[in-house]
């Protein structure tokens, strides 16, 4: 289990676009960070974010550098990170995979495309700053930018942190309603967060449809 119980539950509150000014702390008060800027990630961005991943013990897994939005400042150095992963509709398949699917019923529990945001972390010395807003701000933008596609963008995060993403229209869905891709993370995060956070381990989704 990743971000559900490491680094999203220290994820900074802030508003963003890329190229402007970001904003605020807890208490209300503008902020600037030191000339962040927001890219598309790069092979050679691997590495910073694979040690950044394995220092907060987030699942190192899946880490593919063109998924990835990185924010940077201005010497390129990469301060903060986050990924949008899609999840493969098993039964469309062809092949035995795809008919077995089919064959036990299991029908996606979905609307179209099914994308979770994931691996969203900002370095500990750009936190509240807003950097973390800005980039999955970013990753919305990017995973629902083809308007006459039905898209599904799910993540799973810390009962505690579920405000955050709320401001950006993502909405708890019960246990039982949890896409069936996620489902077996979502149990065992919620046997971690008991245990390390005190907390539920929960998914949240936003739907997009044409």
């Amino acid at each position: 289990m990743s971000q559900a119980v490491r680094a999203l539950a220290r994820v900074p509150r802030a508003n963003s676009r890329r190229g402007v000014r970001l904003e605020a702390n807890a208490e209300g008060a503008r902020r600037s960070p030191r000339d962040v800027r927001l890219r598309k990630g790069t092979d050679g961005d691997l590495s910073a974010i694979r040690a950044s991943v394995l220092s907060e013990g987030m699942n190192p897994l899946g880490l593919d550098p063109s998924r990835f939005v990185v924010a940077v400042d201005d010497g390129d150095v990469v301060v903060g990170f986050g990924q949008v992963r899609p999840w493969e509709t098993l039964s469309d398949r062809a092949d035995i995979v795809g008919g077995i699917v089919r064959g036990l019923g299991l029908a996606p529990n979905w609307r179209g495309s099914l994308l979770e945001v994931a691996s969203l972390l900002v370095t500990k010395d750009r936190r509240g700053e807003g950097v973390g807003s800005a980039i999955l701000r970013e990753l919305i933008a990017d995973a629902t930018a083809d308007a006459s596609k039905e898209t599904t963008l799910c993540l799973l995060t810390l009962r505690g942190t579920t405000s955050f993403y709320e401001r950006f229209g993502f909405r708890i869905t019960e246990e039982e309603n949890t896409p069936r891709p996620l489902m077996a993370e979502r149990a065992i995060g919620n046997v971690v967060a008991g245990v390390i956070a005190n907390d539920e381990c929960v998914c949240m989704t936003l739907e997009r449809r044409r």
